[in-house]
């Protein structure tokens, strides 16, 4: 008869090995910048500057602004391009108060 504990430990070994082998593909550099300003978002989404800078002000595009710069991760740009439209700060406000009732 296999002793459990034998059979767990060996098991939480191969857990280890997957686990580190994960770590080491997510400190992997990415093949493009992740960051890009305000021209660069704009171009890589086919919209004018002025536009662009339109749909931050608006909230209706990911982004983050430093020191009063804009900041663009382009897979969360990505995934705003292909998930479509994204809720409005204005709809978020609303669920919130509806789910505060």
């Amino acid at each position: 008869m296999n002793n459990p504990f034998e059979e767990i430990t060996a098991k939480l070994d191969a857990l280890a090995v997957d686990v580190r082998a994960l770590k080491s593909r997510t400190n992997e550099k990415p093949d493009r910048k992740r960051r890009v300003g305000l021209s660069e978002a704009a171009k890589y989404c086919g919209l004018a500057n002025r536009t662009m800078y339109k749909k931050t002000h608006r909230r209706e595009v990911p982004h983050s602004k430093v020191g009063g710069r804009l900041f663009f991760d382009l897979d969360l740009l990505d995934a705003w391009i292909d998930g479509g439209r994204r809720p409005m700060a204005s709809e978020i406000a609303e669920e919130r108060m509806a789910g505060n009732k």
